[in-house]
């Protein structure tokens, strides 16, 4: 897989700062029902752990495979369709959706994007030698599949398969009725076409490679447009496809079965262009004053200071590094909070969200 994000419903959300982040959002649009299994918010697990990065290599066009297992070579903890990983990487922490097919316990597998990225993918696909221990917790999950949901579509935009993969196995395993769409620029840009393409539920599985003229482009629009009301649709993808999805979602009544991940923000970022000032955070449960600059964010300057803050996505768009606000007033920019929790100011994203007194405490 690769770094997805989520918005999880207000309900579903984990206490802030109680180790136990929110990671791939699960996105009914506004309007989310309480149909997720308990596991949609299962712990992720608060003990770091080394596991060993056993195996790596190229899966698609910048998208790697790879293969951690425990050292002691123990069975790993159980996961489930939508589980991910977090990872410790230098400067931070950055979380990972598992690939594997159901039942493996004996590692965990990753699918990451890597072109220019100079984060959590070029250390986990460059800096990182085979046999090099990395520190992981979890798993955890945010975007759980329902065992209520009889009747399934599943849609994967490029890396988006990650998350999805799993759950067409899950579903197939069960013989529960579901249809896959995987949309991706090419063929060789697609992660796990030959297991796709070698699966019990290849035709079920149809294919929008935008160059090759035998494929049909994805139309979202007539897809949706065509379910009945027994359908759940589970996305992963692009801002562009989930803007689209939550668009028709509403349009054609989908809006309580549309479930989503996405990439960065589909939605513009609340006051990203107020004027950024200088303030001070001060990490209650570290006992240490940050000086944040303008050119600075919250979690960046807290990062620096070696005080640790789960991040995923950066974009104020993934909830990972909620934490609560134990003083000050914060100024919010983020992209999950609803207007509820913003107005009670007792949480903040420190990703992209800054103070508007001139000091704010955080329990960190």
């Amino acid at each position: 897989m690769h770094r997805w994000t989520p918005m999880l419903p207000e309900s579903r959300r984990p206490r802030a700062n109680a180790r136990r982040r929110p990671f791939f959002s699960v996105n009914s649009t506004t309007k989310r029902g309480n149909h997720m299994r308990d596991q949609s918010i299962r712990s992720v697990i608060d003990e770091w752990r080394p596991l060993r990065l056993v195996d790596r290599y190229r899966l698609a066009e910048n998208i790697f495979a790879v293969t951690l297992a425990s050292e002691s070579g123990m069975p790993l903890s159980e996961i489930a369709p939508g589980d991910h990983i977090e990872v410790q990487v230098p400067g931070g922490v950055r979380a990972y959706s598992l690939c594997n097919s159901p039942g493996a316990r004996d590692h965990y597998l990753l699918a990451i994007h890597h072109s220019t990225s100079r984060g959590g993918a070029h250390y986990l696909c460059d800096t990182c030698r085979v046999g090099d221990t990395v520190q992981v917790r979890g798993p955890g999950n945010c975007f759980a599949l329902s065992p209520m949901h009889r009747r399934v579509v599943l849609i994967a935009g490029g890396i988006g398969i990650t998350p999805i993969i799993s759950m067409a196995e899950h579903l197939a395993l069960r013989g529960i009725d579901f249809d896959m769409h995987y949309s991706a620029s090419s063929r060789s840009a697609a992660a796990f076409v030959d297991r796709l393409d070698g699966s019990a539920y290849r035709d079920r599985v149809r294919y929008h490679f935008r160059d090759d003229p035998r494929c049909e482009r994805l139309d979202l629009e007539a897809l949706f447009k065509s379910l009945d009301a027994t359908r759940n649709v589970y996305l992963c993808g692009p801002n562009a496809m989930l803007a689209e999805a939550m668009t028709l979602s509403e349009r054609y009544s989908l809006s309580d079965r549309l479930h989503c991940e996405r990439f960065g923000a589909s939605r513009t970022v609340s006051d990203v262009s107020a004027p950024n000032g200088d303030f001070d955070v001060w990490a209650a449960r570290s006992g240490r004053r940050v000086e944040v600059p303008a050119d600075c964010s919250i979690a960046a300057a807290l990062t620096r200071a070696g005080i640790d803050v789960p991040l995923s996505c950066e974009q104020g768009v993934c909830g990972m590094c909620m934490t609560r606000v134990l003083d000050g007033i914060p100024d919010h920019r983020d992209a999950v909070l609803s207007d509820a929790e913003r107005a009670a100011n007792d949480v903040i994203l420190p990703c992209v969200s800054r103070a508007k007194s001139a000091s704010i405490t955080l329990d960190l």
